[in-house]
């Protein structure tokens, strides 16, 4: 019987955690280099890894005792690398879509503009120091993880951690900013 066999007798009917996780690290490297290739950064990367395995632990009991293993988990990654890429796609094409303030946008757009720039900064000022400082040189300044890393004299890793979890943040505490509020009601 080989490996991949006694992991899906193991994950099946009922879930057992140890399993999962032998399969996490057996898998997480190939896919984490799959999206890799296809992926922007080494964040998207790993962030589309975890949506593999969440979708996956999600659906165990889909899976086809007839097709390998290996081929169902790179065709979850397959279609989650798609809709991470549709979503991004129509993201940018709503962005697009967008009225900047400008000489041609209304008043109301500027003052919009304006007060969900304060809004975006009392929650920036809201970080820790240190995440407050990343998200800074990254989101502000545009300076890549390396060069952060380099200048904090921290990994590129801890880069990465403190991004997403300033990212959550700032996006927890604008989902229920008056200004977006207003927004969507508007």
């Amino acid at each position: 019987m080989t490996s991949e066999s006694i992991d899906r007798l193991s994950i099946r009917p009922s879930p057992d955690e140890a399993a999962f996780e032998k399969l996490f690290y057996e898998y997480h490297q190939k896919l984490y280099f799959y999206f890799r290739k296809q992926a922007q950064s080494e964040f998207m990367a790993e962030e589309l890894v975890q949506l593999t395995f969440i979708k996956l632990w999600r659906h165990l009991d889909r899976l086809s005792d007839e097709v390998p293993l290996s081929s169902q988990i790179f065709r979850i990654a397959r279609t989650t690398l798609i809709d991470t890429l549709r979503k991004k796609a129509a993201e940018r094409e709503a962005l697009q879509h967008v009225e900047l303030p400008g000489e041609h946008a209304s008043t109301e757009n500027t003052v919009y503009a304006y007060y969900l720039q304060q809004d975006i900064q009392a929650a920036i000022e809201q970080l820790p120091p240190i995440r407050k400082k990343v998200f800074q040189l990254s989101r502000l300044q545009g300076l890549s993880y390396q060069d952060i890393a380099q200048e904090l004299s921290i990994s590129t890793k801890t880069v990465e951690d403190h991004l997403t979890k300033a990212t959550k943040h700032l996006k927890l505490l604008l989902r229920y900013s008056p200004v977006m509020l207003w927004s969507w009601l508007g």
